[in-house]
């Protein structure tokens, strides 16, 4: 077979934006190889000789590949021979005799078998033969149960070594199409996707085991954007996203061409004040703080307009409102402007506790939960709404007509349609008090410049999210304050502007029908 080229993206900031499930990967290898005609023993070996070369670009002297029994084992058996014909020192460990595979797995076997790789049987308690990289090719996309017996004591052992390990589209034992871990779990160092990425590698707490992904195309036909179309379609946030709800200005304008965001400040008045920064600092025209009273300290360029909880005439003119941050024991006195706000809204913080199970429809709002205030609204635990975030995120946004952000690692935005998108930006340098204010100030922000409140959440979490990035890279993730962040968005939206960093053509192309498609209702498409 001659020399193939494969392209690998970083799903980060890579062109394939699409998320997909064990099911759709199934339905898209299936159309490659029954309605194109390319036979599954040709994508299994172009599979393999991904998996190959990210290996030998770690230069390893030895290598250990870790076959199961189904495709996922075949891929690593054809990975094994290509390492064996550029010379590489590698051996295979699999849980079942070669002879024994079926269909595209017994012919990469027996293909890699005739060329001279090694191979024993793995038996329970046996050390693993020692290596520089490991090779996780045991379930991939088949695993969506605990693992038990031999399956989950080899995990355990590989687990045990630290030598540096690659899964296979999945690591073994992470869900697929959730990233659920019910049970032992390879910890990967590097995941290699096969065609696309999957969705359980990319939420928590599967990503959390799948180390740094990539993703490799090996031939296998993608779904065209007119037909990717749906909620059952999850992508992530791209940065091209983002260029929908933050344009750049034009010389022939003013304060109120960018609109004017109300922010209801409470007892705990701080949490308004990093509210108004993100809204101020997303490119809102002017803030206007409220409240029962002035805030002391409060900068000067924020308008302050203080007045009895529920008076509506102090943001009668504004485009957006931010209801919920530091509103305290306040927050009842407040239920008025739920109702009667005619502008769109961002409900976090106390706001959220605003809410009752008679509100349904709240179509001109986003809603901002961490998973405590999330599983409250929906009566479950929070252990449950960790353990099935996209369901929650959905769940929530389905019953309250708003679109949903759940805020966490991989920050998810629902809306009811039961549309998704899964956020790639932000680390730890958001683990800090006042850092939620500042993100309802960005959406807030948005929305008055007129992004309507699914755009503004994605924008908004993403830019969150890339603010908070550099804002850890100037002083060390452990030193970051909410402040910093705020301070860091303008860096974060003049990168969005930036051409260069905007993607390929053919990802602008993509992206251009993506948003038209989303704008108008139609759906997420790839």
């Amino acid at each position: 077979m001659g020399r193939a080229e494969y392209k690998y993206t970083n799903p980060r900031g890579g062109e394939r934006v699409l998320l997909v499930t064990s099911e759709q990967m199934q339905a898209l290898d299936q159309h490659t190889i029954e309605t194109l005609n390319i036979p599954g023993i040709v994508l299994m070996d172009h599979a393999g000789r991904a998996v190959a070369e990210a290996v030998r670009a770690r230069q390893p002297q030895r290598v250990l590949v870790l076959c199961g029994k189904g495709n996922n084992g075949g891929d690593g058996w054809a990975a094994a021979r290509w390492l064996q014909h550029w010379g590489c020192q590698v051996q295979v460990l699999t849980v079942i005799d070669p002879l024994q595979l079926r269909g595209e797995a017994a012919l990469a076997a027996a293909s890699a078998c005739s060329s001279g790789v090694p191979w024993q049987l793995y038996h329970p308690g046996t050390p693993l033969p020692e290596a520089d990289v490991y090779v996780d090719a045991l379930l991939g996309t088949g695993a969506a149960r605990p693992l038990t017996g031999v399956w989950a004591t080899l995990v355990e052992q590989l687990n045990q070594q630290s030598r540096w390990t690659l899964a296979v589209d999945v690591p073994s034992g992470i869900d697929p199409s959730t990233g659920a871990v019910p049970g032992p779990a390879v910890r990967a160092h590097a995941t290699l996707c096969l065609g696309l990425q999957k969705l359980g590698t990319a939420v928590t707490p599967g990503c959390l085991y799948a180390g740094d992904v990539r993703v490799a195309d090996i031939g296998i036909a993608l779904p065209d954007p007119q037909t990717a179309e749906g909620p059952a379609w999850v992508q992530w946030i791209s940065r091209w996203t983002v260029r929908q709800a933050v344009r750049p200005r034009t010389p022939d304008t003013h304060k109120g061409s960018y609109g004017r965001v109300a922010v209801v400040a409470g007892e705990m008045a701080g949490a308004a004040v990093l509210a108004a920064w993100g809204a101020a600092r997303a490119g809102a025209g002017l803030v206007v703080l409220g409240g029962a009273a002035p805030v002391a300290g409060a900068p000067f360029e924020f308008v302050q307009r203080p007045g009895a909880a529920g008076d509506l005439a102090w943001c009668n003119d504004c485009q957006a409102l931010v209801l919920g941050p530091g509103l305290g024991s306040q927050a009842a006195a407040w239920r008025r402007l739920l109702d009667a706000f005619a502008g769109p809204g961002v409900l976090d913080a106390d706001g959220l506790r605003l809410l009752t199970t008679t509100d349904t429809h709240l179509p001109r709002w986003v809603l901002t939960p961490h998973p405590k205030e999330c599983a409250r609204l929906l009566g479950i635990t929070v252990q449950q709404v960790q353990a099935a975030r996209l369901q929650a995120a959905r769940s929530l946004a389905q019953r309250t007509g708003a679109v949903v952000v759940l805020k966490g690692y991989r920050t998810l935005v629902a809306d009811p349609l039961g549309r998704v998108r899964v956020n790639p930006t932000g680390d730890a340098s958001l683990a800090t008090a006042g850092t939620g204010d500042v993100l309802a100030g960005v959406i807030g922000g948005l929305l008055a410049q007129g992004a309507d409140p699914w755009t503004a959440a994605l924008a908004g979490v993403w830019l969150h999210g890339r603010a908070g990035e550099l804002a850890g890279a100037r002083v060390g993730p452990a030193g970051v304050m909410a402040s910093d962040v705020a301070a860091a968005l303008t860096a974060a939206v003049a990168e969005c502007l930036t051409p260069a960093a905007t993607g390929s053509q053919g990802e602008r192309q993509v992206l251009d029908r993506a948003e038209s498609r989303l704008n108008d209702g139609s759906g997420p498409v790839a």
